[in-house]
């Protein structure tokens, strides 16, 4: 999680928070992922065998010698893994789901998510003041300042909030009128955050905005990562077949006797544990964060030219500083020669060596930001658990379309395509990919 608050301020939400992701948690909610990704694969078998959702279109170019039958199809995989990682993220941490996936996807606070992002990126200037406008006044005067603001975009954000905070709210709320406290049973995540908020001293509780504004983090900062991480990872395998082919045997032998793994043995799979620490490493769905300085810092240049005297800096309190996580993981001085090469098999040998020269971070790479984010083992057991399940029942190749990573706040892919009156090129969301029954089905 990424959280801006004061120092005090997030000791103690971390104190409520982090028994929500312990090792014991994160197995009572295992099972309910497994129910999400087989619901999933179920859809995606008719969605095949129907066609009813084909990302065909007249100017969509299916592979060479590609016949389309009951047993293969073209799916926006890219948009299955949006709602997919919604739901997983909603059953587990709220007890709610915001998308069956069987039924049309409507849901506000879904599209209120996939739009948030591109807004802020439109504001990029404008949100440079909000520091400033962050201490203008009382709440309430923030507010009246943001709905008179002739502009559609913050409009837009204030739209977008609004659903998300309502939302938050009703969810909470109809949790405390169950009972969801001390005396409830359920696994869910927000189920747990209401009893060890209960439990804590009352000047450790977390008030009721403190709580929405967890479940929100929680939701907004799981979804959109983790559904473009596994976007990015269907996206590999379909263009590195053999390695595709590894995962699945891996995965169908480790499954041959039964239809669940437990969260020990899925998480020691070595493949697939490889292909999503790799794709993490090389592909970060985050390839930046903009962090404020609290303190004054003298940072040490890594490397200089010859004629510089003084290699350090001095960063002041306030100073803005852009971290770039893509950079420092593909460091050839980290990760050898082949740090831009995308190489599963690096962490195959046991002999990874980022995780001698950068230890104490995870796997050696910055893509949880180098710090103990508290849902990163989530993150990993989600996406093991819905690739593990997909890869069992489908085979995964590409189209001839061209597909474009857009450089966001967060990563994501679409289609580039000859326009429609055929004089130019245009980009449409989306990650058509090849989806093929294997022959378990």
């Amino acid at each position: 999680m990424n959280t801006k608050y004061p120092g005090d301020v997030h000791k103690k939400q971390r104190k409520i928070v982090a028994p929500i992701f312990s090792v014991p948690q994160l197995k009572s909610v295992t099972p309910i992922v497994y129910d999400i990704a087989e619901k999933l694969a179920g859809v995606l078998t008719g969605e095949v065998r129907t066609k009813s959702s084909s990302f065909f279109s007249k100017s969509t170019v299916a592979p060479n010698g590609y016949v389309e039958s009951n047993r293969s199809g073209v799916l926006d995989m890219s948009e299955w893994m949006s709602r997919v990682a919604l739901e997983a993220i909603g059953k587990t941490v709220l007890g709610y789901s915001f998308d069956p996936l069987d039924s049309p996807h409507n849901n506000p606070y879904t599209s209120a998510i996939k739009e948030l992002i591109p807004t802020l990126f439109s504001l990029s200037v404008l949100r440079q003041f909000a520091p400033f406008l962050s201490r203008l006044g009382p709440a309430w005067l923030r507010r009246k300042l943001v709905e008179w603001a002739p502009h559609r975009a913050i409009q837009k954000v204030k739209d977008i909030s609004d659903i998300m905070d309502q939302t938050a709210k009703g969810i909470l709320r109809e949790k405390q009128a169950e009972g969801a406290g001390i005396e409830g049973e359920d696994k869910d995540f927000i189920s747990v955050l209401l009893r060890e908020n209960e439990q804590a001293e009352p000047g450790e509780r977390l008030s009721e905005s403190e709580l929405t504004g967890q479940m929100t983090v929680l939701i907004f900062g799981a979804q959109d990562t983790t559904s473009s991480a596994l976007s990015r990872i269907l996206y590999l395998l379909s263009t590195n077949l053999d390695v595709q082919k590894k995962v699945r045997e891996e995965v169908l032998a480790a499954f041959v006797d039964q239809d669940r793994l437990g969260y020990e043995v899925i998480s020691e799979l070595p493949w697939l544990d490889a292909i999503i620490k790799e794709t993490l490493r090389l592909y970060p769905p985050v390839p930046f964060v903009r962090r404020t300085a609290t303190k004054e810092r003298t940072l040490t240049y890594s490397s200089t030219t010859s004629d510089v005297v003084d290699a350090s800096v001095t960063v002041p309190v306030g100073t803005t500083l852009f971290v770039g996580i893509a950079g420092a993981n593909r460091l050839e001085s980290v990760w050898g020669q082949d740090a831009k090469e995308w190489k599963p098999e690096r962490w195959m040998s046991g002999k990874n060596p980022a995780l001698i020269r950068l230890p104490g971070i995870y796997s050696g790479m910055l893509s949880f930001f180098g710090g103990g984010r508290s849902g990163y083992r989530f993150a990993q057991i989600e996406m093991k658990i819905l690739l593990a399940t997909l890869l069992r029942r489908f085979k995964f190749s590409l189209t001839q379309d061209e597909i474009i990573w857009n450089l966001s706040q967060i990563i994501s892919p679409s289609v580039r395509r000859t326009s429609a009156d055929e004089c130019g090129l245009m980009e449409e969301k989306g990650l058509p990919l090849v989806v093929e029954l294997t022959d378990a089905q």
